[in-house]
């Protein structure tokens, strides 16, 4: 009989040790929480319309946060100037942002244009400026951030040039973003 209960004990050992050998392999985390509070912000920077906006055919929609303008017209050998043709609105009554311009696409050949300028008229401007030498683009790299005044708002002025051979109805299309920091 000595030996069943020995034989017993040494499978209930056996047993146990196998539990205690799963439970020990099994997965073992802790976890940590978080919880978040989010309020709605108003629309404080955004597109508004500039005395110019017919003739570079500004149309402005998505709340004020999109625009195109799509009469803008390069000419050879001539600076053509859109002074004020879309304006960018801080219309906080308090608070200053940062903004900054950035590109964002480009499509179009570069054969027939010598530039397309985005320039921002805050007290510091800036400047997105797309130059081609007949067979390259060169891209501008996004400008650093400057200062919108609160209550206050400032000209996005574009000037587009083609190159003495550029005939009719070339085009090229520009997507520019502009950054808002909070």
């Amino acid at each position: 009989m000595k030996r069943v209960f020995s034989k017993s004990a040494k499978m209930l050992i056996l047993t146990l040790m196998s539990i205690l050998v799963i439970s020990a392999t099994a997965a073992v985390y802790y976890s940590l929480d978080m919880t978040s509070t989010i309020t709605t912000a108003a629309n404080d920077v955004y597109f508004i319309l500039g005395p110019d906006n017919a003739t570079a055919g500004v149309s402005i929609f998505n709340d004020n946060k999109s625009a195109t303008l799509t009469q803008l017209k390069a000419y050879p050998n001539i600076t053509m100037t859109y002074d004020d043709p879309i304006r960018v609105r801080n219309n906080h009554t308090s608070t200053n942002y940062s903004v900054r311009l950035r590109p964002v696409s480009r499509s179009g050949g570069p054969a027939y244009f010598v530039y397309i300028n985005f320039t921002l008229q805050t007290s510091t401007t800036i400047s997105l400026n797309y130059t081609s030498n007949g067979s390259t683009w060169t891209n501008p790299s996004s400008t650093s951030f400057v200062e919108l005044t609160a209550n206050t708002e400032y000209a996005i002025v574009v000037q587009t040039m083609a190159n003495a051979t550029a005939p009719s109805s070339q085009t090229a299309s520009i997507e520019i973003a502009i950054d808002i920091e909070q």
